[in-house]
């Protein structure tokens, strides 16, 4: 196996791995929403039921998702069309 096999064989692995719930292992359903302050994506596990909020791989409450809702958009992240 080449080193580019590797690699993608092993980035596939960290994809994979954090798409499973940490409690069962089951797959993940992920929702990314992008907010005034960034990405923010809601895990849920359809199997024992979890559901968690992410900001930067980081787990979030919900109060912050909320909260960074209310946040203007920065200049950056704002889309021209």
């Amino acid at each position: 196996m080449s080193n580019r096999d590797s690699a993608n064989r092993d980035s596939a692995d960290r994809v994979a791995a954090e798409s499973a719930c940490p409690g069962c292992r089951a797959p993940l359903v992920q929702i990314t929403i992008n907010v005034g302050a960034g990405e923010r994506t809601l895990c849920s596990c359809a199997k024992c039921d979890r559901r968690w909020w992410q900001v930067d791989g980081r787990m979030t409450t919900l109060d912050g998702v909320i909260h960074d809702l209310g946040e203007p958009e920065t200049p950056r992240a704002r889309h021209h069309h």
